[in-house]
């Protein structure tokens, strides 16, 4: 696969952006009832989490992509981490009568009241990402699952490359439960696959707040001056843990006693692990891919079965795998 370079080193992929439309296409043909075919659009809205990570880019991509083919119009909201800017755009969306509603939330449990709200109006909404109370339906990669898929291979890194008792920690979102089971498994993963001594993990209970590249770099600068000899660090996403990758070489840490990995396998991951096994330097040991583009058709897919009538009682789950040195030359 021919990868496109982001515009960005671990800052903001797209800035300036609050609103978007999807460029529409000729409206899908649907039947009347009589034998005869009628023009039928939706209208749907992404309020996404921040469009500075490139895995909610991909998503929204996704999502714009499968909506243009449906014939479906279509508008993509950056709140940029700010659960009241979230808040007002879903209002918006009630407020103008949208069909469908994709959410990946900042922070679900203040979404509950204005999602109920959305719904009782006849509005289909989607947690994306996020599992959020009275939507009709939930899609994402399994939370434990992501983290446990990322775990492992860190862990089966650490089993190859190290010995006796090894320090770790896990990068979160704050107040989000959802990541929080990401981080366990994470945590879980790597215990069990790593059995040549103990970790001991810096945050057994809660999250180390870090989503973006900057968050990581700050929490990093600050786990290095309390435990320097820190081993393994892993994170709910691939943005906040490149940041930390970063700070860990600007300060000279030794990567053959390091293995950074995180969720989403953003671009910039995906090159990193790619460049340092051909140069057989680095320590970005993993990512873990849950194919971002294709998560945002399906958001589409399972919105377009919720206006047919069919009902979601469980997760809809989208696929994760590891993705290490060994085999990521499928990706290119």
């Amino acid at each position: 696969m021919k990868m496109k370079k982001w515009a960005m080193g671990f800052g903001v992929v797209l800035t300036g952006i609050m609103v978007v439309g999807c460029g529409k296409a000729e409206p899908a043909a649907t039947d009347s009832g009589n034998g005869a075919k009628e023009e039928e659009s939706k209208k749907i809205a992404y309020t996404t989490m921040t469009l500075e990570s490139p895995y909610f880019v991909e998503v929204s991509e996704g999502i714009q992509e499968k909506c243009s083919e449906l014939g479906w119009e279509c508008t993509v909201q950056d709140p940029k981490m700010d659960v009241a800017s979230q808040l007002a755009a879903i209002e918006t969306y009630i407020d103008q009568d949208y069909d469908g509603i994709i959410i990946s939330a900042v922070d679900p449990a203040a979404l509950t009241d204005i999602v109920k709200e959305a719904s009782e109006q006849g509005i289909m909404v989607i947690g994306s990402s996020t599992d959020i109370e009275n939507t009709q339906a939930f899609v994402s990669a399994g939370e434990y699952e992501m983290g446990y898929t990322l775990g492992t291979a860190i862990g089966e890194w650490a089993e190859e490359h190290l010995d006796g008792d090894l320090k770790g920690v896990t990068f979160g979102t704050i107040n989000d439960q959802n990541v929080m089971i990401r981080e366990q498994g994470m945590r879980e993963g790597a215990e069990e696959a790593y059995t040549k001594g103990s970790i001991t993990f810096l945050n057994e209970v809660g999250t180390l707040g870090g989503v973006t590249a900057e968050e990581g770099m700050a929490n990093m600068e600050g786990i290095m001056q309390s435990n320097p000899d820190i081993n393994l660090v892993m994170g709910s996403n691939d943005d906040s843990i490149l940041g930390a990758y970063e700070a860990a070489k600007s300060a000279g840490m030794d990567l053959d006693q390091l293995a950074f990995g995180g969720v989403n396998a953003v671009e910039q991951a995906l090159e990193t692990i790619k460049e340092e096994k051909d140069s057989g330097e680095g320590a970005y040991r993993a990512t873990v891919d849950i194919t971002p583009h294709l998560h945002g058709v399906r958001d589409v897919e399972v919105m377009q079965e919720l206006f047919e009538g069919k009902t979601f009682d469980e997760q809809v789950i989208i696929e994760a795998k590891a993705v290490t040195v060994d085999n990521i030359d499928a990706y290119f």
